[in-house]
Protein backbone atom coordinates (compact mmCIF):
# COMPACT_ATOMS: atom_id res chain seq x y z
CA UNK A 1 0.00 0.00 0.00
CA UNK A 2 1.52 3.33 -0.97
CA UNK A 3 1.76 6.60 1.90
CA UNK A 4 -1.28 8.36 0.24
CA UNK A 5 -3.41 5.35 0.60
CA UNK A 6 -2.41 4.71 4.12
CA UNK A 7 -3.05 8.21 4.89
CA UNK A 8 -6.37 8.17 3.57
CA UNK A 9 -7.74 5.26 5.98
CA UNK A 10 -5.88 6.84 8.34
CA UNK A 11 -7.79 9.66 7.91
CA UNK A 12 -10.98 7.56 7.55
CA UNK A 13 -10.26 5.74 10.66
CA UNK A 14 -9.79 9.20 12.76
CA UNK A 15 -12.96 10.59 11.56
CA UNK A 16 -10.24 13.77 10.61
CA UNK A 17 -12.22 15.98 8.78
CA UNK A 18 -9.57 17.27 6.97
CA UNK A 19 -7.87 15.73 4.00
CA UNK A 20 -4.73 14.02 4.67
CA UNK A 21 -3.09 16.42 2.12
CA UNK A 22 -4.12 19.45 4.01
CA UNK A 23 -3.46 18.38 7.88
CA UNK A 24 -0.93 20.85 9.39
CA UNK A 25 2.38 19.75 10.75
CA UNK A 26 2.30 16.33 8.42
CA UNK A 27 5.61 16.56 6.82
CA UNK A 28 5.18 13.01 5.56
CA UNK A 29 3.52 14.92 2.13
CA UNK A 30 6.85 15.77 0.83
CA UNK A 31 7.57 14.76 -2.44
CA UNK A 32 9.54 11.46 -3.17
CA UNK A 33 11.92 11.74 -6.03
CA UNK A 34 10.88 9.30 -9.17
CA UNK A 35 13.48 6.82 -9.64
CA UNK A 36 13.97 4.42 -12.76
CA UNK A 37 12.26 1.54 -13.33
CA UNK A 38 13.49 -1.93 -14.33
CA UNK A 39 12.48 -2.83 -18.11
CA UNK A 40 10.65 -5.80 -16.54
CA UNK A 41 8.53 -3.09 -14.01
CA UNK A 42 7.86 -0.78 -16.68
CA UNK A 43 6.69 -3.98 -18.92
CA UNK A 44 4.34 -4.66 -16.40
CA UNK A 45 3.21 -1.15 -15.98
CA UNK A 46 2.88 -1.16 -19.29
CA UNK A 47 0.45 -3.75 -19.95
CA UNK A 48 -1.59 -2.77 -16.92
CA UNK A 49 -2.06 0.84 -18.13
CA UNK A 50 -2.94 -0.68 -21.62
CA UNK A 51 -5.52 -2.72 -19.84
CA UNK A 52 -6.76 0.18 -17.72
CA UNK A 53 -7.17 1.96 -21.33
CA UNK A 54 -8.75 -0.75 -23.23
CA UNK A 55 -11.23 -1.55 -19.92
CA UNK A 56 -12.32 1.48 -18.71
CA UNK A 57 -10.84 4.69 -21.50
CA UNK A 58 -8.52 5.34 -19.32
CA UNK A 59 -6.09 7.91 -20.95
CA UNK A 60 -2.42 7.11 -20.79
CA UNK A 61 0.61 8.36 -23.28
CA UNK A 62 3.93 7.39 -23.31
CA UNK A 63 7.23 9.72 -24.13
CA UNK A 64 9.77 8.01 -26.10
CA UNK A 65 13.45 10.04 -24.83
CA UNK A 66 16.19 9.96 -27.30
CA UNK A 67 19.81 11.51 -27.18
CA UNK A 68 21.81 11.11 -30.61
CA UNK A 69 25.31 11.92 -31.21
CA UNK A 70 28.50 10.60 -31.03
CA UNK A 71 29.76 10.78 -27.11
CA UNK A 72 32.21 8.42 -26.02
CA UNK A 73 31.26 5.65 -23.83
CA UNK A 74 32.49 7.09 -20.15
CA UNK A 75 30.50 10.60 -21.33
CA UNK A 76 27.26 8.79 -22.53
CA UNK A 77 26.87 7.06 -19.06
CA UNK A 78 27.41 10.40 -17.44
CA UNK A 79 25.14 12.48 -19.65
CA UNK A 80 22.77 9.25 -19.67
CA UNK A 81 22.68 10.35 -15.85
CA UNK A 82 22.02 14.01 -16.52
CA UNK A 83 18.81 13.20 -18.75
CA UNK A 84 17.59 10.64 -16.29
CA UNK A 85 17.93 13.26 -13.27
CA UNK A 86 15.88 15.67 -15.10
CA UNK A 87 13.16 13.38 -16.58
CA UNK A 88 13.17 11.82 -12.75
CA UNK A 89 12.64 15.67 -11.34
CA UNK A 90 10.06 16.36 -13.27
CA UNK A 91 7.53 13.13 -13.42
CA UNK A 92 5.32 12.81 -10.84
CA UNK A 93 4.85 9.91 -8.35
CA UNK A 94 3.17 7.81 -10.60
CA UNK A 95 4.68 7.96 -13.45
CA UNK A 96 7.11 5.13 -14.70
CA UNK A 97 10.27 5.78 -16.19
CA UNK A 98 13.14 3.40 -17.46
CA UNK A 99 16.39 3.22 -19.26
CA UNK A 100 15.93 0.79 -22.48
CA UNK A 101 19.41 1.79 -24.34
CA UNK A 102 22.59 3.79 -23.69
CA UNK A 103 20.61 7.25 -24.48
CA UNK A 104 17.42 6.21 -24.44
CA UNK A 105 14.39 6.28 -22.10
CA UNK A 106 10.88 5.79 -22.23
CA UNK A 107 8.37 7.71 -19.68
CA UNK A 108 5.16 6.15 -19.38
CA UNK A 109 2.21 8.32 -18.26
CA UNK A 110 -0.66 6.92 -16.77
CA UNK A 111 -3.95 9.66 -16.58
CA UNK A 112 -2.29 11.62 -19.91
CA UNK A 113 -3.42 12.78 -23.07
CA UNK A 114 -1.38 13.83 -25.90
CA UNK A 115 -1.64 17.36 -25.09
CA UNK A 116 -0.50 17.37 -21.49
CA UNK A 117 2.25 14.89 -22.78
CA UNK A 118 3.53 17.01 -25.51
CA UNK A 119 3.56 19.74 -22.69
CA UNK A 120 6.00 17.77 -20.64
CA UNK A 121 7.77 17.54 -23.65
CA UNK A 122 8.75 20.97 -23.82
CA UNK A 123 9.13 21.12 -20.32
CA UNK A 124 11.79 18.57 -20.43
CA UNK A 125 13.79 19.68 -23.39
CA UNK A 126 13.73 23.00 -21.36
CA UNK A 127 15.26 21.68 -18.72
CA UNK A 128 17.91 19.50 -20.57
CA UNK A 129 18.82 22.10 -22.32
CA UNK A 130 19.64 24.43 -18.84
CA UNK A 131 22.06 21.22 -18.19
CA UNK A 132 25.57 22.16 -19.08
CA UNK A 133 24.99 18.80 -21.91
CA UNK A 134 21.97 20.04 -23.11
CA UNK A 135 23.76 23.33 -24.71
CA UNK A 136 26.08 20.86 -26.84
CA UNK A 137 26.01 20.93 -30.50
CA UNK A 138 26.98 17.19 -30.88
CA UNK A 139 23.49 15.87 -28.67
CA UNK A 140 19.74 16.45 -30.40
CA UNK A 141 17.59 15.57 -27.98
CA UNK A 142 14.10 13.55 -29.40
CA UNK A 143 11.00 12.92 -27.56
CA UNK A 144 7.79 11.42 -29.57
CA UNK A 145 4.73 11.15 -27.84
CA UNK A 146 2.59 7.72 -28.05
CA UNK A 147 -0.98 8.80 -26.79
CA UNK A 148 -3.24 5.94 -26.75
CA UNK A 149 -6.00 7.20 -28.70
CA UNK A 150 -9.92 6.38 -27.79
CA UNK A 151 -10.43 3.06 -30.26
CA UNK A 152 -6.74 2.21 -29.84
CA UNK A 153 -4.49 0.51 -28.08
CA UNK A 154 -1.63 1.92 -26.03
CA UNK A 155 0.62 -0.90 -27.04
CA UNK A 156 0.00 -0.36 -30.83
CA UNK A 157 0.43 3.37 -30.30
CA UNK A 158 4.03 2.73 -28.33
CA UNK A 159 4.45 0.60 -31.81
CA UNK A 160 4.25 3.64 -33.99
CA UNK A 161 5.89 5.95 -32.12
CA UNK A 162 8.84 3.07 -31.61
CA UNK A 163 8.63 2.82 -35.92
CA UNK A 164 8.92 7.16 -35.97
CA UNK A 165 11.99 7.14 -34.05
CA UNK A 166 13.83 4.53 -35.58
CA UNK A 167 13.15 6.14 -39.08
CA UNK A 168 14.21 9.44 -37.58
CA UNK A 169 17.27 7.64 -36.44
CA UNK A 170 18.25 6.04 -39.34
CA UNK A 171 17.28 9.16 -41.10
CA UNK A 172 19.88 11.21 -38.90
CA UNK A 173 22.19 8.58 -39.07
CA UNK A 174 22.30 8.67 -42.92
CA UNK A 175 22.61 12.52 -42.79
CA UNK A 176 25.57 12.44 -40.23
CA UNK A 177 27.51 9.72 -43.02
CA UNK A 178 26.59 11.90 -45.79
CA UNK A 179 27.50 15.65 -44.48
CA UNK A 180 31.05 15.12 -43.57
CA UNK A 181 32.43 16.65 -40.48
CA UNK A 182 34.48 20.32 -40.53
Amino acid sequence: MDERAADHIEAFLDGSDASPRRRAGDDKRVRRPVELDTRVDWMAALRQEGARHARYGRAASVLLIELRGRPPGAEADRIARTMADVICAAARETDRVTRVGALSFRLLLPETRGRAARSLVERLQRAFRATPDGGSDDLVLTIDVAAAPRNGSLEDALAEAELRVAATGTLAAAIETAVPNG
